[in-house]
């Protein structure tokens, strides 16, 4: 293809002006498009790995901690603790309750009684005296948020996962979505699929995983799917 050697002369003061604000409307279109808010977010995807060199907690929206009752303070889990080649997590001191996420598209087992966790699951793990492992989101403006996604059963060791499953608005029980995840007891899960929250800037939510019925945290890792969506 022929070049095609663009003369001002020939265009004239006005075509060269039009030529210049079509410029400008470009450029400040493509400059908008890439500064566009973001309007979803997925939990185990956005996962702030401790491993990674930039790991923080909290990372953008997501925070990583624990509380010991259900509407008690928030902890963040600043301790890293890492089964490389796979697992990342953030946990208390004292190891439990544990957030972890599987980085890689392998299966892996751990522990004294192996579990097969799937590939990019994001676990909640709660404490051994009814302590509280907290996802929590942080909205970033006021809005109408779509809640999407399930609490679900990792572990079929001994009694398998017996957890109590919760998503706080700011610490209300009241308006708390909640079910329960039973292994061996017939609900491997606990969906929420669609459920809407009306957030404030600033506004929590809180994915919270207890041990449930049993009282004790054993075989009680919950995976997690979680897409928020802000759509009005």
């Amino acid at each position: 293809m022929p070049k095609v050697k663009l003369k001002t002369n020939s265009l004239g003061r006005g075509g060269l002006l039009t030529v210049i604000v079509a410029l400008i409307t470009f450029l400040s279109a493509a400059r908008s498009s890439a500064t566009l808010p973001v309007s979803c977010w997925d939990a185990a995807s956005e996962f702030n790995d401790s491993k990674n060199p930039d790991a923080a907690n909290p990372s953008g929206v997501w925070s990583y901690g624990w509380k010991k009752t259900l509407t008690g303070g928030f902890f963040f889990a600043q301790t890293p603790y890492n089964d490389p080649p796979n697992v990342s997590s953030w946990t208390s001191g004292s190891g439990f309750p544990l957030i972890s996420h599987l980085s890689r598209s392998v299966p892996v087992s751990g522990g004294v009684n192996p579990a097969t966790f799937p590939p990019h699951v994001l676990s909640l793990h709660p404490g051994p005296d009814g302590e509280y492992v907290v996802l929590r989101f942080t909205a970033p403006a006021d809005g109408t948020y779509k809640i999407s996604g399930q609490f679900y059963a990792l572990d079929d060791n001994n009694t398998g996962t017996t957890t109590d499953a919760w998503i706080l608005q700011n610490d209300n029980k009241t308006e708390a979505f909640s079910g329960k995840v039973d292994y061996y007891g017939g609900t491997k899960s606990a969906s929420f699929t669609s459920t809407l929250f009306q957030l404030k800037r600033g506004d929590r939510l809180d994915f919270q995983v207890g041990y449930g019925a049993n009282r004790n945290h054993f075989y009680d890792s919950t995976g997690l799917n979680a897409l928020i969506e802000k759509i009005k």
